[in-house]
């Protein structure tokens, strides 16, 4: 996983991918080095697995322990909040000028394919999400300018620009989608294997997901009960984006299998979620860690620093992850962008706060069912398990997102953007955090950005206001005051 800027990256992100751009960021103009050369079926299959798997290797790495669902007992600084860009600037602009490329093949003349138009918009709005997201004001419309128009030093643009470009091509997708083009070779669809309507399904749940994402800003009601009216959304686990290993090869294999086991030992069940578990008699604990040497299930708080993680690892020995399903696996552990568990918890949020019809308890109680089926649980423990009096949902928002934060588990830093969004399962910092007792709210912009466009790097600085270029300065999508 990339965890620090990358001088060269930035050259590339500033000299060769950029590739076309107009004022809408919709009409993609013609590339001369020739991208309807290169199969779309590979670029898909490269591209969707990358992403893939690096979403779910944050979030087991990282989202989950900002959520803390997990703390690590060795090189804990994440988890104090000494925190820099992360690398995922460098990752998403690096992929997204081959996602560009799946875009004109797909509008080619002989090439032409809807399937491939939809898939590689809803990619195109799953980065850009991520980014502004991640990091607050960033390049888009300018950001695929450099062969195009020569601009390789691009503007930043305001959040609400990047998501109204987000929810404008998820639209697309879904329009391109519904044509139901067959795509040749779709075994380089590593996600549904050439299924248009699935890849609808998809676009349409990350559109839920973002309406919600901004709706302190907005009113997202009619464009959420659209969707919910079409029905063209996830809704079973069958339709799930998740990339299964194959095992044949590092790159092919879930990512801590193929690490050491001193490096995998480093991460723990945190005290946060193993006081939910406990709360709720949670199946999920056995299933996701395994019991200590004393056979006990012992956690370890957030926020610890090195000296005093290793101080009570050694007194307390916390467990750790289950070794047989995130170690000595490569295929039994699967990389995702989004599940039916997710999306049945928007709803439910959605329902509560009266943005769709519907019943709030059913779509909660949907989101419980599709995580713990997703991890195995029996049909008839499962609603033994929502029977609990302290499961059962009772208007709480704050017993909603709890559950839906331990339904995100390695989703990414999904967990996080609803924390942000709601203060929601409420979260403390830790004893030795170095960011004075405040949950942070974004990363950093790479320290290469204030070198090689510095004059757009600084106008971003300040027009986000806040405190800048600080982990501290929040998002416009958590400012809005609708609720």
């Amino acid at each position: 996983m990339m965890k620090t800027s990358n001088f060269i990256t930035s050259i590339l992100f500033a000299g060769t991918m950029l590739v076309s751009c107009t004022d809408n960021f919709e009409e993609i103009n013609s590339n001369p080095n020739a991208p309807e050369q290169v199969s779309a079926n590979l670029l898909t299959s490269t591209v969707t697995s990358s992403i893939t798997r690096q979403l779910t290797q944050e979030g087991y790495s990282d989202g989950n322990t900002i959520t803390q669902l997990m703390a690590k007992n060795n090189f804990p600084g994440f988890s104090q909040f000494d925190w820099g860009d992360q690398g995922m600037w460098d990752f998403f602009y690096s992929y997204l000028p081959e996602i560009n490329d799946i875009l004109e093949i797909s509008r080619a003349e002989g090439s032409q394919n809807a399937t491939y138009e939809g898939i590689a918009l809803t990619l195109r709005a799953l980065s850009f999400a991520n980014l502004t997201d991640l990091y607050g004001h960033v390049p888009y419309t300018e950001a695929m300018a450099g062969e195009s128009d020569g601009i390789f030093t691009p503007v930043y643009d305001d959040q609400e620009t990047v998501y109204n470009g987000v929810l404008q091509d998820l639209a697309a997708a879904d329009a391109a989608l519904a044509q139901g083009d067959a795509i040749a070779g779709s075994t380089g669809d590593v996600i549904y294997d050439g299924d248009a309507s699935k890849w609808r399904k998809l676009a349409n749940s990350l559109r839920l997901r973002y309406l919600m994402r901004i709706s302190k800003q907005r009113d997202v009601s009619a464009e959420m009960q659209a969707i919910v009216n079409a029905g063209n959304y996830i809704s079973s686990n069958d339709d799930n984006a998740v990339l299964v290993f194959s095992g044949t090869s590092n790159t092919d294999s879930w990512p801590e299998s193929t690490g050491r086991i001193g490096g995998f030992d480093e991460k723990s069940l945190c005290t946060t979620l193993l006081g939910y578990f406990e709360e709720f008699n949670d199946p999920r604990l056995d299933i996701w860690f395994d019991r200590n040497s004393d056979g006990e299930w012992v956690g370890i708080p957030i926020g610890l620093n090195q000296d005093n993680a290793r101080a009570y690892d050694d007194a307390n020995s916390p467990s750790r992850l289950d070794v047989e399903l995130f170690y000595f696996s490569s295929t039994a552990a699967e990389a995702f962008i989004m599940k039916n568990s997710e999306v049945q918890f928007i709803l439910a949020e959605a329902a509560e706060r009266g943005f769709i019809a519907g019943s709030t308890e059913d779509y909660y109680n949907a989101g419980i069912r599709a995580s713990l089926s997703y991890w195995g649980v029996a049909d008839e423990d499962i609603t033994t398990y929502l029977a609990e009096p302290t499961v059962q949902y009772d208007g709480s928002l704050e017993l909603l997102l709890k559950q839906k934060t331990i339904a995100l588990w390695n989703v990414d830093y999904q967990g996080w953007m609803d924390y942000r969004r709601t203060g929601m399962p409420a979260l403390e910092t830790g004893q030795d955090d170095l960011n004075g007792g405040r949950y942070p709210v974004r990363f950093l912009y790479p320290s290469s950005e204030q070198t090689l466009n510095t004059a757009n790097y600084e106008a971003a600085v300040q027009a986000m206001g806040g405190e800048g270029d600080n982990i501290n300065t929040p998002s416009w999508w958590e400012t809005g005051t609708r609720y």
